[in-house]
């Protein structure tokens, strides 16, 4: 049986939970969410990207990234808001797209107790609440587009100092890498071809390989490629919506045989047996 995760498609919605709907089960988000962890520690798989998430934790995740959470604490508990993709493609043209892959590369920060952006950032949270339980306001899909692009744009403008600090401390290569990422995002389910990305990027193979070993904990772009198309067979593979060989054929493999032996590879598991395991935890 498969989740109903609607909530994450393009919706505003609020909650305080601890996000045990995505315990192992890999999500790609349609549309993003800001979070803010009021109890509690997890760890959670943003891309390819591990996080632990601790209290005071705030996380912000884009549209299109693919989320999961990999382990969590009986107390874990946090506030969440959904957006619709659409809410903050229109506030990014005025964020800019360094700052759009500073969050994509940087999706968390945990604040100290005494933290005045802390206590700012808990009333946004309440506000948010506020508004999307107001549900007979006849402006509250409007108030909610409104309030979503306003919080994000007070975000920007409180970390603007520290965000061009960093900006201007990135090398030529981790300017490189978080371009390979977001065309990973974008394309991962056409193109497992690491040169494909190093033309994309006006680059030699040669140095995108580089550019991986000197930004990530991993070895090689294609490493990072196989772990994001691994990702994505496992969204699809938690969709009763298709079947193995269509899946094949949305991530262009040749073939179900060739998916599955790539599949087993990566994780030492078939994936018909994967999805049954995930369908017998629901």
């Amino acid at each position: 049986m498969e989740k109903d995760l609607s909530f994450f498609n393009g919706a505003f919605w609020y909650s305080e939970t601890n996000l045990d709907m995505l315990l192992n089960y890999p999500y790609r988000m349609e549309g993003g969410f800001i979070l803010l962890c009021t109890e509690g520690e997890a760890v959670v798989s943003v891309g390819v990207q591990k996080c632990e998430i601790v209290k005071n934790t705030e996380m912000i995740v884009l549209p299109g990234t693919t989320f999961y959470l990999l382990s969590a604490s009986e107390t874990f508990h946090v506030k969440i808001l959904t957006f619709p993709k659409e809410v903050y493609d229109e506030v990014s043209l005025r964020l800019g797209v360094p700052f759009s892959s500073y969050l994509r590369e940087t999706p968390s920060y945990t604040y100290p107790d005494e933290s005045s952006l802390l206590k700012n950032i808990a009333v946004w949270m309440n506000m948010g609440k506020l508004i999307y339980e107001d549900k007979d306001n006849q402006f509250n899909a409007l108030m909610l587009r409104n309030f979503i692009q306003n919080y994000l744009l007070w975000l920007y403008d409180k970390s603007i100092h520290y965000f061009k600090q960093t900006i201007g401390k990135f090398s030529r290569k981790q300017e490189r890498y978080h371009q390979f990422m977001s065309l990973l995002d974008a394309h991962c389910r056409e193109q497992r071809d690491a040169l494909f990305y190093a033309d994309k990027l006006c680059i030699t193979l040669s140095y995108l390989r580089m550019v991986c070993h000197a930004c990530s904990s991993f070895a090689s772009p294609k490493e990072i490629i196989d772990k994001r198309v691994i990702l994505e067979i496992k969204v699809l593979l938690q969709s009763t919506e298709y079947t193995i060989q269509e899946i094949a054929e949305i991530l262009h493999f040749p073939d179900q045989s060739y998916l599955g032996r790539y599949f087993k590879r990566h994780t030492g598991m078939a994936a018909t047996e994967y999805r049954i395991l995930q369908n017998s935890v629901l």
